[in-house]
């Protein structure tokens, strides 16, 4: 019993951390090397992209809950923003989509001692397969040099969705604070 006491608050924060933390976001970024980025100084929202057609930026409350973090992230940077008619130095375009996916787990052969009524035994098995459905939501965003009209930075972010919406506004938020980590690219990441 004592020893389930110091082991408990240990696995207690574990399972904690883990369902805090455990929902993987993939965030890679790219960006044109010979831009200035010093330069840039004003953004504006452009538009945006439904990836797969599913709707899902049909509903007003999501377009704004993604400008409102790219703006965040950007004002974070220095960056003013400014209507399309004022000439600004970025153009933001955002793409996003959401995927039904699957995930096949196999629990393959295994090996072991069993027992019943008195007789024992040692053979093998086969557990099976177990079918996971889940959502994957994708978010890229584009900065874009309108008087040049040519793609500058770009962020791609993916994750698997959760079940609430407010889950999927927190993972947003962290998607895109993410990508915006290390905007603008310092002379080193070129």
């Amino acid at each position: 019993m004592l020893m389930l006491q110091r082991w408990y608050p240990g696995l207690a924060v574990v399972i904690f951390s883990c369902v805090v933390g455990c929902t993987d976001i993939d965030v890679k970024t790219d960006f044109d090397q010979t831009a200035d980025f010093s330069k840039f100084q004003t953004f504006a929202f452009a538009g945006m992209t439904d990836l797969n057609q599913s709707g899902v930026l049909t509903n007003s409350l999501t377009r704004k809950r993604i400008e409102t973090a790219i703006a965040r992230e950007l004002t974070k940077k220095g960056m003013s923003q400014v209507g399309v008619d004022q000439n600004p130095d970025l153009l933001v375009h955002y793409w996003m989509g959401v995927k039904e996916k699957q995930r096949l787990d196999t629990t393959g052969p295994s090996m072991g001692a069993y027992g019943w009524h008195g007789r024992y035994g040692y053979g093998a098995g086969y557990s099976g397969v177990t079918t996971y459905e889940y959502r994957e939501g994708t978010l890229i965003t584009d900065l874009i040099e309108p008087t040049k009209k040519e793609l500058v930075w770009r962020a791609t972010m993916v994750a698997n969705m959760e079940e609430t919406t407010a889950e999927n506004i927190e993972l947003g938020n962290q998607a895109i604070a993410k990508a915006f980590e290390k905007y603008p690219p310092s002379k080193t990441q070129r």
